[in-house]
């Protein structure tokens, strides 16, 4: 590693890479080349036994700090290292097979600059495959509402596209190693960022997501399904008991056979339902509106926002469950019980909730 100049940056750019040769050059190009300068380059070679090491060796930038593990540490240990070196004010995260547009950089720092209750901002993105062609457009929702509704569930960033302050990463601690949270680690830290701060998404594309054979979001999608389902099970958790702390009542519990009813709604496709019961889907159903109400009452979001905000989630939940209930193969009754939780679960937004 470098030493470092004496002047310190305001943004830190932290870029993972393990065996990323093939792509490693247009990534570190896509940095090096934004119209905002004021930044360093922290790229972590991850114990790669490809020609990553001499690529790196072939810079002469005073703005690349190189970390090197000895032996592959996995992308979470990896980013902690990188996250230990920054001395920006600001942290971009940045993967090694992707592309940051030239205004990247500057359009997060201004956006931070001039929304300072914000802690973590990201963006949409252009699909790119493993030659470089742009083949798609993908975006998430943008609002703080929306975002942390969406936490609950999943994760609503693309990880390359994240702009974080690093008092925000300082405040709630780096990325876990912990097994439950497996592939999914960028999942978790953004969670506890998410879930204690502001949060914004920009429309604007300023990041190419390549999307080829070799990337950890393909290689191991069904690790990162289970991954995902522990950390969002341990999301509405931590919800739950904020509201618990905040009332100074009975406590509010989130069990696993919650956790699996909720999938069990959410993530079947209509018409084909193996491995749960009607009466699953339903409990999902009904767990969705009570969700929704501990949510509202933990955050203090604007009137308006909840209204728009119930009332389209409710619409989601009430859709799918009338779908299921239509073309599931289950008995007759079943599948009206199903749409009728549907119809309740619509119902349930014009009722006063606290």
């Amino acid at each position: 590693m470098r030493e470092r100049s004496f002047d310190t940056p305001i943004v830190s750019v932290v870029m993972p890479t393990y065996n990323g040769a093939r792509f490693l050059r247009d990534a570190i190009a896509s940095i090096l080349n934004q119209t905002f300068r004021d930044f360093e380059l922290i790229v972590i070679n991850d114990g790669s036994t490809d020609n990553t090491s001499q690529i790196l060796a072939n810079y002469n930038d005073d703005r690349i700090v190189t970390i090197t593990n000895n032996e592959n540490l996995g992308i979470a240990e990896a980013t902690n290292r990188g996250f230990a070196a920054v001395r920006g004010e600001y942290v971009a995260l940045q993967d090694h097979d992707d592309i940051s547009l030239p205004c990247r950089l500057d359009v997060q720092v201004a956006f931070l600059r001039s929304h300072p209750k914000v802690a973590l901002v990201g963006s949409s993105v252009k699909l790119i495959d493993e030659n470089g062609a742009v083949y798609g457009y993908y975006r998430e929702p943008e609002d703080d509402i929306d975002l942390k509704w969406e936490v609950l569930f999943r994760c609503p960033f693309r990880h390359t596209s994240i702009m974080v302050r690093r008092q925000a990463v300082s405040d709630v601690g780096r990325y876990s190693g912990a097994p439950e949270n497996g592939t999914a680690a960028d999942y978790d830290l953004l969670s506890r960022i998410a879930l204690n701060n502001t949060i914004q998404n920009l429309r604007e594309p300023l990041v190419l997501w390549r999307r080829h054979p070799d990337a950890t979001s393909i290689r191991y999608e069904e690790l990162q399904k289970a991954s995902r389902d522990n950390i969002s099970a341990s999301n509405i958790a931590s919800l739950f008991g904020r509201l618990t702390d905040m009332q100074a009542g009975p406590a509010i519990r989130w069990s696993s056979q919650d956790q699996r009813s909720l999938r069990a709604f959410f993530l079947m496709p209509s018409g084909e339902l193996p491995g749960v019961s009607p009466e699953e889907v339903i409990s999902g159903v009904k767990l969705v509106t009570k969700i929704q109400s501990v949510f509202y009452r933990v955050y203090s979001f604007p009137i308006p926002a909840v209204t728009r905000h119930r009332m389209r989630t409710a619409w989601r939940c009430s859709k799918h469950a009338i779908a299921l209930g239509f073309r599931a193969r289950w008995t007759w009754r079943s599948r009206m019980r199903i749409s009728m939780a549907g119809i309740s679960c619509l119902l349930s937004t014009f009722r006063k909730h606290a």
